[in-house]
């Protein structure tokens, strides 16, 4: 919702851009499967001196030892690291299909910004002003999922295509309120707006980011990008330790998907905007 809410090797860059995956720990993916799952139940077919796992039980039960221990053969206990060692099994997903990568958004993604926007219904929409002001005043708040096309050698490069996006600004409250997703008349030449001793728009002293917009290309939808979105911005911005808490707006049947990243569920929102009929949502970093 808007203001609330030729092949390569899938590890190499592409166009100089790294692409995500499943396989990469850098952006908390969505887990595709554990390795260690194989370990479980019945035990490993491994092998060590020509005799199963079984075979040296026997052979074990045989053996005179001290009844204070067992004696272990150290050679045979040297295969089970190769169970861990093996790399996880990557399937690839839809969403390695647009071979995507995360960066900030900057002023020259605005059209992108307001191309992806239409995902929400026109009411709920951000305008192009205020995707001017936000990625303006701050745009290390605002992060784009986008992807790039696989193209042959010697062709110009294609420019990426946003295929979703995160669009916040900070307020000092600690929900998401009306006056926080204002725009500011004149903020081209003043650095912050205040009325009756409120701040309107983006507060850059607010402890609180605000996410006025979580939205993705409908023909993209369905690929975990908001997802995966979701979990790379909490993760910069945890990691990074510049705010409190992240603050969102969302109709009621989109509360799971946001609890189910620890957001928790404040209530009926006093915002208005788009008709009102929204619930706040509240994610707190706690720092030691």
């Amino acid at each position: 919702m808007s203001d609330h809410t030729t092949s390569y090797p899938s590890d190499q860059p592409i166009n100089g851009l790294k692409p995500l995956s499943n396989a990469d720990n850098n952006i908390s993916l969505p887990a595709t499967g554990d390795d260690l799952s194989r370990l479980g139940g019945d035990r490993p077919e491994a092998f060590a001196n020509g005799l199963s796992l079984q075979e040296m039980d026997d052979e074990d039960d045989e053996e005179e030892v001290d009844e204070d221990y067992v004696a272990v053969d150290h050679e045979d206990v040297n295969e089970y690291p190769y169970w861990f060692r093996r790399p996880p099994v990557h399937h690839r997903t839809k969403l390695d299909e647009l071979h995507p990568f995360v960066q900030v958004l900057t002023g020259s993604n605005v059209e992108d910004c307001v191309n992806v926007e239409t995902a929400f219904p026109e009411q709920e929409r951000c305008t192009r002003e205020k995707f001017m002001y936000r990625l303006n005043k701050c745009p290390e708040l605002c992060l784009g999922l986008f992807t790039l096309p696989i193209i042959p050698e010697g062709q110009p490069k294609p420019r990426p295509t946003l295929v979703g996006h995160i669009v916040a600004t900070r307020t000092s409250g600690p929900n998401v309120t009306d006056k926080s997703m204002e725009l500011p008349a004149n903020w081209q030449n003043e650095r912050m707006c205040v009325q009756n001793g409120e701040v309107i728009g983006h507060d850059e002293d607010g402890a609180t980011i605000a996410i006025h917009s979580l939205a993705v290309l409908p023909e993209h939808q369905g690929k975990q990008v908001a997802s995966t979105l979701m979990k790379s911005y909490i993760h910069r911005i945890r990691e990074a330790q510049i705010a409190e808490r992240i603050a969102i707006i969302v109709h009621d049947h989109l509360i799971p998907f946001y609890e189910s990243f620890g957001f928790e569920n404040r209530g009926p929102s006093k915002c208005q905007f788009a008709g009102g009929g929204w619930s706040d949502m509240v994610l707190e970093f706690y720092h030691e």
